[in-house]
């Protein structure tokens, strides 16, 4: 009785079978499309693949061969064919090589004796990202929040690999907002009320990021009087101002009282704050005159149309700095 072959299914007569020519003739148009190649697409790789079998798919211009249990680039692991694809390839073999189609960039598949993962051929790659990736010995990350610079680390006495910090950019400016006021501003208020057009917004990179404000204020109050204050205020409460005693005002400084009517001061306002914050804060320098008469900004208490009196400019700056 007659049998097939295991690989091409070629009729093999019993010895005691009357020879077939058509078996003859399938058996030779079998063996002739066998001979190279099978030229397939993705979607049409034989069913049935016997060990050392080998395909060429039209539509990803993979040449394959059948391992047994999976599909491999035909030029095998250490080294084998590469395969060019926008995800990485499943089932891989140490030293399979992948073109990620997506970003451009050549992975090895590596196998470091305790796991197996993808790393980038040409060395390692720096991830720039918020958070840590998975990482792996010797890969970069650049941490986009605050411009620190980590590498990944095996701890050689059996420590546990970890990201380790190879450039702080603690204590470094990551961003600069200012704003600059050029008209004037009069007020007759006890209570302390926004200079206008003296604050400036801020988004901090990250919660751990300090703000610097500086701000530097041309004012006067009325000649003779001694009660007028500024402070330094974000999104509308103060901020770095002395403490509470009794009915004396907390503030962050006075307005220096002048002999003459035509001088004012400049005044500057610092102070680090500490918002633990990623949303945008508004800082402002708010004025205040605890007494009788007015306070002035940008001009003089006098300020008749005389080559003697002045126009002056006032400014506010944040600094964002790494935590």
């Amino acid at each position: 009785m007659a049998t097939n072959t295991t690989k091409l299914g070629l009729i093999k007569p019993d010895l005691t079978d009357v020879v077939d020519v058509g078996n003859l003739n399938d058996n030779a148009d079998d063996i002739d499309a066998a001979v190279g190649f099978a030229i397939v697409t993705s979607g049409t790789r034989p069913g049935s693949p016997w060990s050392g079998q080998v395909i060429y798919e039209t539509d990803t211009g993979l040449s394959l061969v059948w391992d047994g249990s999976a599909w491999q680039p035909a030029g095998g692991g250490a080294g084998g064919g590469v395969t060019v694809s926008s995800t990485a390839p499943v089932s891989p073999s140490a030293g399979d090589l992948w073109w990620d189609s997506d970003d451009g960039e050549m992975y090895l598949y590596y196998d470091d004796g305790t796991s197996s993962q993808w790393v980038a051929a040409a060395g390692p790659s720096v991830a720039v990202q918020s958070t840590a990736p998975t990482g792996y010995e010797g890969q970069l990350w650049l941490d986009d929040t605050d411009g620190s610079m980590y590498v990944y680390y095996t701890d050689p006495g059996g420590g546990a690999s970890s990201w380790i910090g190879a450039v702080s950019r603690s204590g470094g400016i990551l961003q600069v907002v200012s704003t600059t006021k050029t008209d004037t501003f009069t007020m007759s208020s006890s209570t302390f009320a926004d200079i206008t057009g003296l604050s400036a917004s801020i988004t901090p990179r990250s919660t751990s990021s300090k703000i610097y404000v500086s701000a530097s204020v041309v004012a006067q109050q009325d000649v003779g009087v001694n009660n007028g204050f500024l402070r330094l205020a974000l999104d509308g409460t103060a901020i770095a101002v002395g403490d509470s005693a009794g009915s004396r005002v907390p503030v962050t400084a006075p307005i220096d009282g002048s002999a003459t009517d035509v001088v004012p001061s400049s005044h500057s306002l610092s102070f680090l704050d500490s918002p633990s914050s990623t949303s945008a804060l508004t800082y402002k320098v708010q004025i205040a005159n605890n007494n009788s008469g007015s306070v002035f900004v940008n001009r003089a208490d006098s300020d008749t149309d005389s080559s003697a009196r002045g126009r002056y400019v006032s400014t506010i700056t944040l600094m964002e700095i790494a935590g």
